[in-house]
């Protein structure tokens, strides 16, 4: 019998950043539900995980490269910080930014 084991590397900066995209994908669809009730629960995440996966993610289409990559990286994840701190409150948007801004300040450029 024979075992196939598959041993995935994954560092923690890695789920760090994976776990601030999917907290900014609820931050923004919580305030698309607010603003625009439930077309903007989905269209507003809808558009924030399009604009992700085509500039930002590993495998994008067409991907940010040099400085414009932090910079887009932080300017999306400070959209969402704006719209936790309207749905959420100021607590839970801090520490959200804080998060954001090391994941950002470690990941350098690509």
């Amino acid at each position: 019998m024979t075992t196939d084991i598959v041993r995935l590397r994954v560092s923690p900066w890695e789920v760090l950043t994976f776990s601030l995209e999917i907290a900014a994908l609820a931050a923004v669809a919580a305030w698309g539900n607010q603003v625009a009730g439930w077309p903007g629960l989905f269209a507003a995440p809808l558009a924030l995980a399009v604009f992700w996966g085509t500039f930002l993610s590993p495998r994008a289409s067409h991907p940010f490269r040099g400085p414009a990559w932090p910079l887009a990286k932080l300017a999306v994840f400070a959209l969402a910080c704006a719209a936790a701190l309207t749905t959420a409150g100021p607590l839970p948007a801090a520490a959200f930014l804080g998060l954001a801004l090391l994941s950002v300040l470690q990941g350098g450029t690509r």
